[in-house]
């Protein structure tokens, strides 16, 4: 199917950037104001509630109903989709560290030690935003741990 582990990369770029997306227009879509979608928002709601709280009062809102996940899944999600669609166009090779994963991290860490503690009160712009560089940085992670196993690894097993 295909010739070279460049096309295979490309596709494997290509597969989670159309399920973020998907995933992406599903919590969003009470901004889209579309009708037809009115009518699976409960369905809507209860998939997403499988991975988040849902507090309405830690949602962003648009058209006067809450997203269907919290600011910082918003967020977390957002990252994972633009860092999908950027490295899909760049197309570099991904060699990371493990030190970035947990730098990246430590802000959302943070944020929620500060609030639980009552450092602060919950900010959805800081919770986003954090959830924003923690969703980036993983993603990139877990398509790295990916094709390091579909690629590099089988090239290992094939020259044996």
């Amino acid at each position: 199917m295909f010739s070279s582990n460049k096309a295979k990369s490309k596709f494997l770029r290509i597969i989670p950037l159309i399920f973020l997306l998907a995933w992406v227009v599903g919590f969003i879509s009470p901004c889209l104001n579309i009708n037809s979608l009115n009518s699976i928002y409960p369905f809507q709601k209860m998939l997403y509630s499988n991975i988040c709280h849902q507090d309405v009062q830690k949602s962003f809102i648009c058209n006067d109903i809450p997203f269907l996940v919290c600011a910082r899944c918003t967020g977390i999600y957002f990252g994972a989709f633009i860092s999908a669609a950027v490295i899909l166009i760049l197309n570099i090779t991904l060699i990371l560290k493990t030190k970035y994963l947990y730098l990246l991290s430590i802000p959302m860490l943070l944020d929620v030690l500060f609030y639980s503690i009552g450092i602060y009160p919950y900010n959805k712009f800081i919770a986003s935003s954090t959830g924003f560089l923690f969703g980036s940085s993983i993603f990139l992670y877990i398509l790295s741990a990916l094709e390091y196993l579909l690629f590099i690894k089988q090239k290992n097993n094939n020259d044996l």
